[in-house]
């Protein structure tokens, strides 16, 4: 005997489409009357150019509504993420989960010595090489810092150790415009040329809004970079519900959907189509320890309601594991 469902629903889903609706009309309402702060001379022209509100004294940016839903839809809904093998390609947007390495860790657990260390270089090197060697993992984020490395060359170093380690798809750091630039240089000098890497770009810039309603210089610029050189970039917001975002769920993802969809704006405005993956890893606060459990409930909770938002937007979506 079949069966037949009606209005069948797949998947983990806390919104209804009347709740992603208001979600949307909230962070609308919120970027256009009370704003964004951006930091960065170069991103507030290109935002103030664009029409928006810009108080250069307190650095808050304000969002015409059509401006902000003209950059979702010039968003591609669907890209390929390009390893240095063809072999690693995957396609992002296809309807298809694709998995990689959670970030960034700042130590770990040594089997041999039952230490806990400080992590470095190596130990970024080792984890690339695992993950190459899994199938089922589509691209490797960075897991682990290189903390053995002078502070200023920390992302060079970090990029250098995935490049040689892994020729899968690379999600990498960039703490601002200028290292960003020199990682994009890296990766032309692997690729043969701007245009070869332009047209199979092997790995993804991260940038990390501030919550809340904050995008530093430094991620101004990496976008800025990013977006000038046509390669996909991930705009991941962590807020912290109860700490850095508000204590309700809908509350925190109304803010960091500003905070990304304002890094989703100026991308557009410097690249029109340029590739963007919708990221969030925001968890609660855990009040009696002042920590981020990344294993908390909420946390899977916020990556549903993320993935419900960019099915809305028809965006890319990448969230925190639990």
């Amino acid at each position: 005997m079949a069966f037949t469902f009606k209005n069948e629903t797949r998947g983990y889903r806390i919104l209804t489409e009347e709740g992603v609706k208001a979600i949307h009309e909230a962070t609308m309402k919120l970027m256009g009357e009370y704003g964004v702060r951006i930091f960065g001379s170069e991103a507030k022209e290109i935002y103030e150019k664009a029409g928006c509100s810009v108080d250069w004294q307190t650095n808050m940016v304000r969002f015409p509504r059509e401006l902000v839903e003209w950059a979702i839809e010039v968003t591609p809904g669907r890209f390929t993420m390009c390893g240095r093998d063809p072999k690693d390609d995957f396609v992002l947007g296809d309807g298809q989960v694709s998995f990689t390495s959670f970030g960034t860790g700042l130590q770990m657990y040594e089997l041999e010595t039952g230490e806990i260390r400080d992590t470095n270089k190596k130990d970024l090197e080792d984890f690339a090489r695992f993950c190459d060697a899994i199938p089922e993992i589509n691209a490797f984020t960075t897991a682990v810092a290189a903390q053995d490395v002078p502070g200023p060359l920390k992302d060079f170093h970090e990029a250098e150790a995935i490049f040689k380690s892994t020729t899968k798809h690379a999600i990498l750091d960039a703490e601002n415009g200028h290292n960003a630039r020199v990682i994009i240089e890296m990766g032309e000098a692997i690729a043969g040329g701007k245009e070869a890497l332009r047209e199979r770009p092997f790995f993804t810039l991260c940038m990390c809004p501030n919550s809340p309603l904050e995008i530093h210089d430094g991620a101004s610029q990496v976008i800025i970079e990013t977006a000038k050189a046509g390669l996909p970039i991930s705009i991941l917001s962590m807020g912290l519900a109860g700490g850095t975002t508000p204590a309700t769920l809908s509350g925190t993802c109304v803010v960091t959907n500003a905070e990304i969809l304002a890094g989703i704006v100026l991308t557009q405005l410097v690249h029109e189509g340029n590739p963007v993956i919708y990221g969030s890893s925001t968890t609660v606060m855990d009040m009696r320890r002042a920590t981020s459990p990344v294993g908390a409930p909420e946390h899977g909770m916020f990556g549903a309601m993320v993935a419900q938002l960019g099915e809305y937007y028809d965006i890319v979506t990448k969230v925190g594991g639990t």
